[in-house]
């Protein structure tokens, strides 16, 4: 494996463990503040998350790389103000910098002419394609309702749901 994909391939499984803890820290704020329907959808998207770093990890062993194991996260440790409309844009912006990263690597790929790890790759593009729509139509949803309790409340209820494997 070419040393500069594999160096960011190690990258991204960083970013998707820090990606999962940020979430992870969400849930534990959206629960605090009782909305535990956006607490369980912050739950699953942490799940989903270590899912994909796993999915990297796994990648680079087959690919017989040396994979970085992530022992800590590089999340900064001051309070997130509970501002719900502010957490998801956030969160947005996080699933950007991931595609960003993703795009780095596939451009590398190419560069270097590595069609494997490419091809590999192309499962993230589509999977980031559906989480940044995902995000942006809760956020028009929540721009929507704004500090209406009622649509609130719904968005909350309609986030409560199981992740289905």
């Amino acid at each position: 494996m070419n040393e500069e994909v594999l160096s960011l391939l190690n990258e991204q499984i960083w970013l998707e463990n820090t990606a999962s803890y940020f979430y992870l820290n969400l849930s534990k704020k959206f629960s605090e503040n009782h909305y535990y329907g956006i607490s369980k959808f912050f739950l699953n998207q942490s799940n989903e998350e270590r899912e994909h770093m796993v999915k990297l990890f796994e990648y680079v062993l087959e690919q017989e790389g040396n994979p970085i194991v992530p022992n800590y996260n590089f999340m900064d440790e001051g309070e997130l103000e509970f501002n719900i409309l502010q957490l998801f844009q956030m969160s947005l912006s996080n699933e950007r910098k991931v595609t960003n990263s993703i795009n780095k690597i596939i451009s590398k790929c190419k560069e270097v002419g590595d069609y494997t790890t490419e091809n590999f790759l192309q499962w993230f593009v589509i999977e980031q394609r559906e989480e940044e729509n995902k995000f942006k139509e809760i956020i028009d949803n929540l721009k929507i309702v704004g500090d209406d309790k009622v649509g609130l409340y719904e968005i909350n209820k309609s986030l409560n749901v199981t992740k289905t494997v």
